[in-house]
């Protein structure tokens, strides 16, 4: 079931499904990019004694493109192709300064930062189904993939690392400092924009009970021919509507923690070799076979038939938000509303508290919807994603400044990301002077590594992908409200 505060808030990226997932999960490795290329592929820059290739930063160009959807021809791409490549430059020094001085990243942390990486790409695909069927797409496993990109990971780490060490422990704000710069720009970092506390209620389109049993008797259908012995294989690629019926429904490993709760309650009961009956989800419905299981998890096959709302699921939905609007219209208690109407189980029990919102910062129907809103009034139903939405406005803040006290914190936190800013900028110039670097405009043969200059200071830098930030990001403490 959708999020509304998710929905509310404008998504600032676009799907992740449009990308290649090794692009999404580690920004490298993909290839094709300027396909238009005819020229022998070049030396970008050399940073010590490694190269970093033209190839390599075209990829980082061609992943950047497809995360933000900005242009990268003319001259804009061209200042953006010259920053990438100056964060690849930056990387490589930073992890040669974290060899030179054996900084070392320990197995555990590793782990951990992959496995992060691996439940924001799951998430961003919506699904663990969709996730594996995206890792089949590349040829895959999930293993593999970690294994593959393990050495990029620990030297983007290492980078990080060094600059935690050398730029932010030497930094710190006094409150004194604090105080000066409000007095001195406080219309510049105090401006607080418009902005709304919402409570929502999430109407979802539910399919209908038709559609529910026409999905349950095919799914029974499926269920027979496997107790009439047909492998599980065979009624998977003939039945089932999940991306992984091509694979005979076989969906990998499965950890605890991967799957919906529906799914995952009754994968886990399950001994080798046996199958479930018919389970329930937000998907639809499944048959659920267990091929192995260790102390990691399982490996399990699965049957999906999926239960979608129709054109009529959707009006009926409106019509009912309709109808629970204007009872909040009325003498009806919102948050009560909430708890008994609302189909997001995030906000509904806490009465669809949704937090602070600014202007510019939500989608914008819903932007518009609330916009002349007074305090404790209701605005009109909007669509959208799951549903219909009837929100509340609780508050409503006029763009104005803020008062010391009101981003005391944040303000503190803006001017020790402007001191990074600056003590990075000046590490990064002494790292330069310490150790060679040459970044070169033109595109050039790539030559015998024994042949580049003799003055090439040695050095152990690892080609790192581009996008490392050294600094924190510089948001004004103006810019937004505690949610």
């Amino acid at each position: 079931m959708p999020d509304i505060r998710r929905i509310v808030r404008r998504l600032s990226a676009p799907r992740a499904c449009a990308l290649s997932i090794v692009a999404l999960l580690f920004a490298t490795g993909v290839s094709g990019a300027q396909e238009g290329r005819q020229l022998i592929d070049g030396i970008a820059a050399v940073v010590g004694d490694e190269v970093i290739l033209e190839s390599e930063v075209d990829e980082e160009v061609y992943i950047y493109q497809a995360r933000t959807g900005m242009d990268v021809s003319g001259a804009e791409g061209a200042d953006i192709r010259a920053e990438i490549l100056r964060e690849m430059v930056d990387e490589m020094l930073l992890v040669a300064k974290a060899r030179r001085d054996t900084v070392v990243v320990e197995e555990a942390e590793l782990e951990a930062e992959l496995e992060n990486r691996v439940s924001d790409l799951r998430e961003r695909h919506g699904s663990d189904e969709a996730f594996r069927a995206a890792l089949a797409e590349e040829g895959l496993t999930l293993d593999e993939l970690k294994d593959l990109y393990r050495d990029d990971i620990e030297r983007r780490m290492l980078a990080e690392k060094v600059v935690r060490q050398e730029v932010h422990s030497n930094i710190d704000v006094t409150w004194g400092e604090v105080e000066d710069y409000y007095e001195e720009h406080r219309e510049e970092v105090a401006r607080v924009p418009e902005a709304y506390r919402l409570a929502g209620i999430l109407i979802s389109a539910q399919p209908s009970e038709e559609a529910k049993r026409a999905a349950f008797e095919k799914l029974s259908r499926a269920r027979e021919e496997l107790e009439q012995g047909v492998p599980f294989e065979e009624v998977a690629r003939e039945y089932s509507e999940d991306a992984s019926a091509s694979r005979g429904g076989d969906l990998g490993r499965i950890r605890r923690g991967m799957m919906v709760p529906e799914f995952e309650e009754a994968a886990f009961s399950l001994e080798p070799g046996e199958t479930s009956g018919i389970v329930p989800s937000r998907f639809g419905f499944h048959i659920i076979r267990v091929e192995e299981a260790t102390d990691e998890g399982i490996r399990a096959r699965h049957i999906l038939v999926r239960v979608e709302s129709r054109p009529e699921d959707y009006q009926r939905a409106r019509a009912r938000a309709e109808s629970v609007r204007q009872m909040a219209l009325g003498d009806a208690d919102f948050a009560s509303l909430a708890q008994e109407y609302s189909d997001d189980p995030n906000t509904g029990g806490a009465g669809g508290e949704l937090g602070w919102f600014r202007t510019g910062e939500m989608s914008p129907s819903i932007d518009e919807a609330v916009s002349g809103v007074e305090e404790g009034g209701v605005a009109p139903v909007v669509e959208g994603e799951g549903g219909f939405y009837v929100l509340k406005v609780l508050e409503h803040r006029e763009e104005g400044v803020a008062e010391l006290d009101e981003i005391r914190e944040d303000l503190r936190d803006y001017i020790y990301g402007l001191k990074v800013e600056e003590a990075y900028s000046e590490f990064m110039d002494g790292l330069s002077d310490e150790i060679y670097v040459d970044i070169r405009g033109a595109e050039t043969e790539v030559a015998d590594p024994e042949a580049l200059d003799a003055s090439t200071e040695p050095g152990d830098p690892e080609a790192l992908d581009a996008g490392t930030e050294p600094a924190e990001q510089v948001t004004e403490p103006g810019s937004g409200l505690t949610e």
